[in-house]
């Protein structure tokens, strides 16, 4: 499907997101698995197994093909869902058919006829994350049925990932095939997704943006005040301009000059800017991280879009995809606003780090504005954790010197339900201490304890940014996995106010955790205009909203889907001219 797309690039700039359109070139040859996967493509057989890895001597396909909901079937496989309801092609050990060992799952094309077509490209877009131990994908080539030689090995990403390859080595070959190939490396872990695949003429003149993110990809976390790290959520009162990290390739033929890189930063229908970097040159192939430091600071809650244009007076032949877009979040007090958090995660479950042991799973922040208290911390928990098992929020800073912790929680089984959601757990600071300008780090700490205690992680950063601490000495190993772990400058439950009182029966969302459907009841008053329901997600997003008919004084019962939602905690909103009632919803699959 070639559409609208998300492209976040390798290496520093995973874990936020740019938009950007395919390419307009036609496509030589090209597949997009919508119809499944076609006659002429093969893939290895592999036998499933049970839970304790006994084969079951039943042989299934390695590749599948379907949506991000079937890659997810298991709940250890989070494809976004983008563009909505899109097919691709997967490899998924744990989600039907297969609950199999992937040490090599590989899938292969027909044979290509690219006569007489020399200056050639390949794109695709990938979803290749490694979480969970997954291990390397890999593009093989075999030419006039010879032997497969290694082409390309595929970075990994927070998210899908657009991918342009040089193929021109390939270029004339009439019996061209080519081949996909992930490794699960001996783990459970969860997949590798594969799409939108076209052999296309490469442009001359073709400059494309490849991903965006918050922060300067460029400086090392490791120096104090230099706004290095990729916020997700920022606190208003920690508001500052902000830079942001735009990468760039050069997939044209020719080299380009004078390249400019544009931001504009839009917040409440106003924008600010443009902020100007340039870059002299970019050869043909080059990928390049150019960082654009605007001088506007962010001075409202809500979203903060930030729209990067990359133009060179070389020429472009293709300017589709020279646009990316990274969203940034300010929250401040109440559930609606975020608590105040400070986050640098992704957002969506995409692994985890667990032990039977001791550890605390730590992610920097900076603090560069004075007069902020550390109010507590939100973790998203591993699925996996057992309940009974104690932890605690843990307040270092920069030099791991304690600053603070929270009273001692044991898990509960809401907790693990809220888990299977994406929904964090919420932990007081004991002396909300005053934050000074300089770098801490908010972990959630596993207790002493016989059991399992996992926290889930989301999205990649430099090393320097998370840490995981291990045993009774504290040992650091810098982990490139973000644990879904947030610091909060506001207090828990000061919210703007929220429902109407629910002694007129309010309203109820049912089950919990929902899947893909189910019901709400609600009293009405008797309202004589139409009703609004609105979902908000856990950062306090309005994700959808519908009008619907006005309803008679009483009881009522109505059907309500949630399979367009992705997994994770939402709020629920009923809302008339004479009545106004909400409650939470959890989805979970």
């Amino acid at each position: 499907m070639r559409n609208l797309i998300l492209l976040p690039f390798a290496a520093l700039l995973l874990g936020q997101t740019a938009a950007a359109q395919s390419r307009l070139s036609t496509c030589l040859w090209g597949e997009d698995f919508e119809q499944g996967i076609p006659a002429g493509w093969t893939t290895n057989q592999v036998e499933r197994q049970t839970s304790a890895g006994v084969g079951l001597g039943e042989f299934v396909p390695a590749f599948t093909a379907g949506t991000a909901s079937d890659a997810n079937a298991g709940g250890f496989f989070p494809v976004p869902d983008m563009p909505v309801g899109n097919r691709f092609a997967m490899a998924n050990d744990d989600a039907p058919p297969c609950n199999c060992d992937l040490d090599s799952a590989v899938l292969a094309t027909p044979s290509i006829d690219l006569s007489g077509h020399f200056n050639i490209a390949l794109d695709l877009r990938v979803f290749h994350t490694r979480a969970l131990g997954g291990g390397e994908a890999r593009i093989d080539f075999s030419a006039n049925a010879g032997e497969w030689i290694l082409f390309e090995m595929i970075p990994s990403g927070a998210d899908w990932q657009q991918l342009t390859c040089n193929l021109s080595l390939l270029g004339g070959i009439s019996d061209l095939r080519l081949r996909f190939q992930w490794s699960d490396s001996a783990n459970w872990a969860s997949g590798f997704a594969i799409d939108d695949i076209c052999i296309r003429e490469r442009l001359n003149h073709d400059l494309a943006v490849t991903g965006a993110r918050m922060g300067d990809a460029n400086a090392s976390p490791f120096s104090p005040g230099t706004n290095g790290l990729g916020y997700r959520m920022l606190p208003l009162e920690q508001s500052r301009a902000m830079a942001v990290s735009v990468g760039l390739h050069n997939v044209g033929m020719a080299r380009l000059y004078d390249v400019a890189i544009s931001v504009i930063a839009s917040q409440n229908g106003v924008d600010h800017g443009p902020y100007v970097a340039t870059l002299d040159s970019i050869n043909s192939g080059e990928r390049a991280t150019v960082v654009v430091q605007t001088s506007w600071a962010p001075d409202a809650l809500g979203e903060v879009t930030y729209t990067a244009t990359a133009t060179s007076p070389t020429g472009e032949d293709d300017a589709t995809d020279n646009i990316g877009v990274v969203v940034m979040t300010m929250t401040g007090p109440g559930w609606d606003d975020g608590y105040g958090a400070m986050a640098l995660d992704a957002g969506i479950v995409q692994g985890s780090y667990g032990s039977e042991g001791s550890f605390i799973a730590a992610n920097r922040m900076e603090i560069t504005q004075t007069g902020s208290n550390a109010r507590g911390l939100s973790a998203v928990l591993g699925t996996e954790s057992q309940v009974g098992q104690f932890v605690r929020a843990i307040l270092f800073d920069a030099n791991f010197t304690f600053v603070d912790t929270s009273l001692r929680r044991a898990i509960t089984e809401e907790d693990i339900d809220l888990a299977w959601g994406g929904a964090p757990i919420y932990l007081t600071f004991n002396t909300t201490p005053s934050l000074a300008p300089g770098d801490y780090f908010a972990g959630l700490q596993r207790l002493s304890g016989e059991g399992f205690v996992a926290v889930a992680t989301s999205g990649n950063c430099a090393p320097g940014s998370a840490a995981i601490m291990t045993g009774s000495s504290f040992d650091i190993t810098w982990s490139e996995a973000i644990p879904m772990v947030r610091l909060h400058l506001n207090d828990y439950g000061v919210a703007v106010p929220e429902a109407r009182p629910l002694e007129f029966g309010g309203l109820q969302v049912f089950p919990q955790p929902m899947q893909d459907a189910g019901q709400i009841r609600f009293e009405s008053l008797g309202d004589t205009g139409p009703l609004v329901l609105r979902i908000h997600d856990s950062a306090g997003r309005l994700v959808d909203a519908k009008q619907l008919v006005p309803y008679p004084s009483g009881t009522h019962l109505i059907a309500f889907e949630t399979g367009h939602l992705a997994p994770g905690a939402y709020k629920i909103e009923l809302a008339g001219s004479a009545e106004r009632w909400s409650t939470r919803l959890i989805v979970a699959r």
